[in-house]
């Protein structure tokens, strides 16, 4: 099955919105499985539970192996933003 990628290399870049990832997942099958890749290996499955809404704000010197963005439930302050995270069931 090929993924649905159009736009310029921006576009496909920058992060989704919800109704992004909707109107995306729109191309697919409804009762196709929604994945994740694995910490290490392999692809976990997404749950009901998996879903939350966090905090978040970026990160601009992280390490190429950490995230762009970090909590912001500890010290809250400029550029914060609102975000659904998707967890994965290994960690």
């Amino acid at each position: 099955m090929a993924s649905h990628t159009a736009g310029s290399y921006e576009e496909q870049c920058r992060p989704l919105t919800v109704k992004d990832l909707i109107e995306a997942l729109a191309h697919y099958p409804s009762d196709i499985r929604v994945v994740v890749n694995g910490y290490e290996d392999g692809y976990d499955n997404l749950h009901a539970n998996s879903l939350s809404a966090i905090n978040i704000r970026p990160k601009p010197d992280h390490a190429e192996w950490e995230g762009e963005n970090e909590d912001a439930r500890e010290i809250s302050g400029a550029n914060e933003f609102s975000a659904v995270c998707i967890a994965r069931k290994s960690h």
